[in-house]
Order: C-alpha cells, then sequence, then structure tokens
C-alpha cells in the first residue's frame, strides 16, 4: 500500500519585478485578497477544470469548503495519453483496455491557508507514493493569475528544510534512517533477474535503525538541514543515488517521519502514522484536515506566522464569485 504523506508549501504574492511580499489580504492596495483569488480559481477547476495538453494532465476541483480564512478542497489530478489494459486482481481476467483518451483520476486532499494581514500563507497538500497535485495546481494558478493581474506573481514554493526538520528533530529523538531510490539499481536488477517494467517501477530502500531503547546521533542530518553539508551528500551511498531522505522521530510517546527529496530546494514531507488509517487502509477527511492544521501550527513559526495567524480568522465570504473568477487561458496564450 502506498504511504500518505503530506507536503508542505508556501504562498506569497510580490510585484514582477520585487521580490518583496505583499499582504495577501490587500496585495494590490486596492482591497483584492488572495483568498478570495483562489476560490475563484478553485471555482473555475471545478466549472471547467484544467487540461494541460502541454504534458497531458487535468487538474479539476471538487468539493471546496470555506471556513473562515481556511480553504479545504479535494482536487483530482489526471493523467492520459497512454494506452494500457486493466486486469482483474488475482485472476488476470481482462477488464476493459485504456485508450489514449481516457483520463486516469486521483484525488488528493488540500487546506489552504492564507491568514489576514501576513505576508506568507501555506499549502498543505495530500500526496500517496510520489503522486500529488502540487505541479498542476501552481502551474494553473499562476498561468491564470499572470493573465489577471499581470503586474503581480503569486508563488507556491518548497518550504526550507530547516522550517520542518530542524523542528522536528529539536522536539525529539532520531530513531531511523531510510533511504529511499524510486528504481532498482541496474546491477541489483541484474543479480536478481528483474526485468525493465520490475527495474523502472520498483524500490531500493536502505533503512539505518537504532539499537533497541537508544537513539541515532543527529549530527550529519542537522549539518544538511542548516546548511552546512549539502543534502545531496546525504543522498548518495556506496555509489547508488536515492530520491528521499526519510527521518523517523520520537517525540514523546508518539513517532514523526520527515522527508527530504532532492532538488534545488527539497520538499519536506510529513508521513501520515499508519494508525490513524481505517480498516481499509483509507484515511477520512476529517483526520486529514486535523492533521494538516497541527502541521501548519508547528510550521507557523518558521514561516514567519504566529500560531493565532494560522488558527482561524473570521471573514465574510463573498456570495458572487464573478469579480473572482479566476480562468487559466488556453496554453497557446501562455508564457514560457
Amino acid at each position: 500500500m502506498a504511504e500518505r504523506s503530506i507536503a508542505a508549501y508556501k504562498i506569497v504574492v510580490h510585484r514582477r519585478q520585487k521580490k518583496e511580499p505583499l499582504p495577501l489580504d490587500n496585495f494590490t492596495e486596492t482591497g483584492i485578497d488572495l483568498l478570495q483569488v483562489i476560490y475563484g480559481y478553485l471555482a473555475f477547476l471545478k466549472e471547467e477544470g484544467f487540461d494541460n495538453s502541454e504534458n497531458n494532465t487535468v487538474l479539476r476541483s471538487q468539493e471546496i469548503a470555506q471556513q473562515n480564512r481556511h480553504l479545504r478542497v479535494s482536487l483530482a489530478r489526471g493523467e492520459y495519453g497512454v494506452t494500457s489494459q486493466f486486469e482483474e486482481r488475482g485472476s488476470g481476467n481482462p477488464r476493459f483496455n485504456r485508450e489514449r483518451s481516457d483520463v486516469e483520476m486521483l484525488t488528493f486532499r488540500n487546506l489552504i491557508i492564507l491568514p489576514k494581514g501576513r505576508e506568507v500563507g501555506l499549502l498543505l497538500t495530500e500526496r500517496v507514493g510520489n503522486r500529488g497535485v502540487y505541479t498542476a495546481f501552481s502551474t494553473g494558478l499562476q498561468r491564470a493569475f499572470r493573465k489577471r493581474f499581470p503586474e503581480y506573481i503569486v508563488e507556491v514554493n518548497n518550504l526550507t528544510p530547516e522550517a520542518a526538520v530542524s523542528r522536528v528533530l529539536d522536539q525529539g529523538e532520531l530513531k531511523k534512517i531510510r533511504l529511499v531510490r524510486n528504481s532498482i539499481p541496474g546491477d541489483i536488477a541484474d543479480q536478481y533477474e528483474l526485468d525493465h517494467h520490475e527495474r523502472e517501477l520498483g524500490t531500493f530502500e536502505t533503512v539505518i535503525t537504532a539499537p533497541r531503547r537508544r537513539f541515532l546521533a543527529k549530527k550529519a542530518i542537522t549539518k544538511a538541514i542548516n546548511g552546512d553539508t549539502q543534502v545531496s551528500s546525504l543522498l548518495e551511498w556506496q555509489n547508488v543515488n536515492y530520491d528521499d531522505l526519510r527521518v523517523e522521530v520520537q517525540v514523546g510517546r508518539s513517532s514523526r517521519t520527515v522527508s527530504v527529496s532532492s532538488g534545488k530546494t527539497p520538499l519536506v514531507t510529513f508521513d501520515i502514522d499508519q494508525e490513524l488509517l481505517d480498516h481499509e487502509g483509507d484515511l477520512s477527511d476529517d483526520v486529514f484536515y486535523q492533521e494538516a492544521l497541527k502541521i501548519a501550527v508547528e510550521l507557523a513559526e518558521d514561516v514567519s506566522l504566529t500560531r493565532p495567524s494560522v488558527a482561524e480568522q473570521q471573514f465574510a465570504w463573498p456570495s458572487d464569485w464573478n469579480d473572482y473568477r479566476l480562468e487559466v487561458p488556453p496554453s497557446e496564450d501562455a508564457e514560457p
């Protein structure tokens, strides 16, 4: 079963020629609130959806709930352009053939928090394994925002690693380090006579576990998080390059797992405790949003927010959204 996690991103708006972030609730100085604008974007996704022909993806919003300055939304992301055959598990009996025009849709839940009078907002988005909606969501939002507000730029960026990992490490003790690679190394695939399909779709992990009732040293992890060592240096071992570094930290009686992925700015995710899943391995909406809000509160100070500003704030939602509708323009009208 694919692991579920929550990825955290920060949302800012600034003028096109300046990097200084602007107040989210009045970024134009004429009373335009980014919270209303993003809701207008989500409303468009619910009515029409965003079909990005450049990478054969579709994004649609389903349930949208507004609560003060929080948005709870389920986003369905799909891919098309490939053919495949579906069969019944176990028997192998064919079920149906997937054509290039068929879209496989997967749904992910999201919590968007845009505090009043602040320059930074948060997006907490669900991931299942390596799948999520961040790229599709941010691409469509930026394209639509550029068309409506050409003098401004909205950014949905990865958090810096210290905004998440340092606090977790400070709070608890390091129990386990997992290095995860999203494919099987060639020499190992050859040794175990794996075919190309198994090699490409399989995962390879190296796990370092603390002795019973003891903990691992935090020194190397802390150096990487503080910028004293490149994160990439921790994602290579014995000539194998890994995609994710996952650290499991014991905080009191509970544990928290945080992932740092390779890239210019590493992606930071929080694994969802398996104990929160129901007997069928599913996660309820209530539990997801409770966990997402907990993470937002934990991150508040590290992204220049306060816990009260992340908590729900009173907000009068308008009934007419025509003024805030944010349509994604066709790809041929979009800037590179």
